[in-house]
């Protein structure tokens, strides 16, 4: 089986990602279920562009899938979302009504479930600014006493409740896509809703900041980390170009004080290493 590679310019409408997915499911004579598990009910893995590409996950739904995928994709109607942005809805925002701004795909395989998940830049902000406004509700309806406290209070404790978050080694080291579904479980329970929003959203900016910070660092180093990344055993078993990208992943993270990496630095990291894996058997070649 097959999947021809699907190209989002830009990734403003992740339409033909959709439609890839239920051509493959036809093609290859899946069942297609017009909605994903939830997730945090049992073992699962989440995968997104940054650890597999859309017919990389596709290929494996085929071969180990059951016969069943499971497809969501969000059109962007500002309309039937509560919390009061669509009359004020930003130009920005506004201009994507209609299309595709969130696709999952999902598959279960030996009780695992699998999850491929992507968004765009610009839904991503309009659940933010949602979310936000679903906050700012609940705190006018008396719903949340912490809607009560100074703005000095305020930012002190969404600051506390931020590094708590960022001093969590698996939010750090968690891929983009999950870092909120990591810092929302790491609230303490009880803790007001939108305190808990104002917290997730400053660790997950700050988290990034702070990895784009140390990957910078690592720059210059970049030929030498390819050379460890080369020898090392999980490189060295593995035998596709996404098993190697991941192996590279997670070679990196130790090496940048826990934090997961910018698909670039994984990437040039990746192809560096193929690069010396390459020249290394061109050189052995000619000894024969």
């Amino acid at each position: 089986m097959s999947v021809s590679v699907v190209t989002v310019p830009a990734m403003e409408d992740l339409a033909e990602l959709a439609a890839s997915a239920t051509a493959f499911a036809a093609r290859e004579h899946l069942m297609t279920v017009p909605a994903v598990p939830q997730h945090d009910y049992g073992p699962e893995v989440c995968l997104g562009p940054d650890e597999l590409s859309l017919p990389e996950f596709l290929e494996l739904a085929g071969r180990l899938g059951g016969g069943v995928l499971y497809l969501r994709a969000v059109l962007f109607d500002p309309g039937v979302v509560d919390g009061g942005l669509a009359d004020g809805l930003p130009e920005r925002l506004a201009q994507h009504k209609g299309q595709t701004g969130q696709v999952s795909v999902a598959f279960a395989a030996n009780g695992l479930v699998h999850f491929w998940e992507q968004d765009t830049a610009w839904y991503l902000e309009w659940e933010e600014l949602a979310g936000a406004a679903v906050s700012r509700s609940s705190i006018d309806e008396g719903e949340d006493d912490a809607g009560r406290l100074s703005p000095e209070e305020r930012v002190r404790l969404v600051g506390e409740l931020a590094d708590a978050i960022l001093a969590d080694p698996q939010f750090r080291a968690a891929p983009r896509n999950e870092k909120q579904r990591m810092a929302r479980r790491a609230i303490p329970e009880g803790t007001g809703q939108w305190l808990a929003w104002d917290a997730v959203r400053e660790a997950c900016v700050r988290v990034i900041q702070a990895a784009q910070e140390r990957y910078d660092q690592l720059e210059d180093q970049l030929d030498d980390l390819a050379a460890e990344l080369v020898a090392s055993p999980e490189y060295q078993r593995a035998s596709s170009a996404a098993a190697r990208r991941r192996a590279a992943e997670r070679f990196l993270i130790p090496h940048a004080d826990g934090f997961f990496p910018p698909s670039l630095v994984r990437d040039e990291l990746y192809a560096r290493a193929q690069q010396l894996a390459r020249a290394a058997r061109a050189s052995a070649g000619g000894l024969f």
